[in-house]
């Protein structure tokens, strides 16, 4: 039987985001610290670099990617180039710590449609992932196989809120299930240079389904630098992926 407890998590996202909507102004960013992804690119010639540190717990076993790169650069107002590689520790119960080179996840960004132009905006951001040291995977830090996520995102506003939503495939290789992947973030203005952003993030394949409810924020310190952080953690199917909390903080510099 399925649980309640989603939905009922689900409903208090919804009033959080009628909340927001009293606080400040929109601005409908996704992206890290979310893991919903959105239609903006950094802009011709431009670099956005975000380093993070996500601690995740799952049955028997805890994982820091620390640091992990993201590294965004805009060819043109409409594409964005992407490489995000992350050093990974996992400690499983009862065994040492392991470290070394999680999977590299590349990806190219096409805003086909613009806000200004439609008033939402849309694109399509194909990504390939894959172990890039054999030796991870033998040691369990990156997944065996690879995969190819093919999403479409849109961004709006939706009385006074930002909304972020994101859809897609996900192809697995590897002994791995195919999987449909969907998420939606609500942000809005909750201070001076603060972005509130809350976020329901769901993955479905044959016989599992995993649902990611995640809080977080940007501050804006400087000029080309914003503090990001989030919080959360999945209710779905029991198994031992399954993040019981997860937990991102990190530093976004942009020129």
């Amino acid at each position: 039987m399925r649980s309640s407890r989603p939905r009922g998590r689900l409903r208090s996202l919804l009033v959080l985001g009628g909340l927001l909507a009293a606080t400040g102004a929109a601005l409908a960013q996704g992206g890290p610290p979310m893991v919903t992804d959105d239609p903006d690119t950094p802009g011709a010639g431009k670099w956005e670099i975000n380093l993070g540190a996500i601690a995740s717990r799952t049955r028997g076993r805890r994982v820091l990617a620390a640091p992990d790169a993201d590294i965004n650069y805009g060819w043109g107002e409409r594409i964005q180039l992407k490489a995000d590689v992350p050093w990974v520790t996992a400690r499983d119960d009862g065994q040492g710590s392991k470290a070394g080179l999680g999977a590299g996840n590349f990806g190219v960004k096409w805003r086909f449609v613009d806000e200004d132009d439609a008033g939402y905006a849309l694109s399509t951001y194909p990504q390939y992932t894959r172990s890039l040291l054999s030796s991870s995977t033998r040691r369990g830090l990156a997944s065996a196989g690879h995969e190819f996520f093919l999403p479409v995102e849109l961004s709006t506003d939706v009385a006074g809120v930002g909304v972020v939503a994101e859809v897609g495939r996900n192809f697995v290789s590897g002994g791995g299930a195919n999987q449909w992947v969907a998420g939606v973030v609500l942000a809005h203005g909750c201070g001076e240079g603060v972005e509130c952003l809350a976020e329901v993030h769901r993955t479905q394949s044959t016989g599992e389904h995993q649902t990611l409810l995640n809080f977080g924020l940007h501050w804006k310190l400087q000029e080309s630098l914003t503090l990001l952080a989030a919080a959360g953690r999945e209710f779905g199917t029991s198994t031992d992926e399954r993040r019981q909390s997860m937990v991102y903080l990190g530093l976004q510099f942009t020129r």
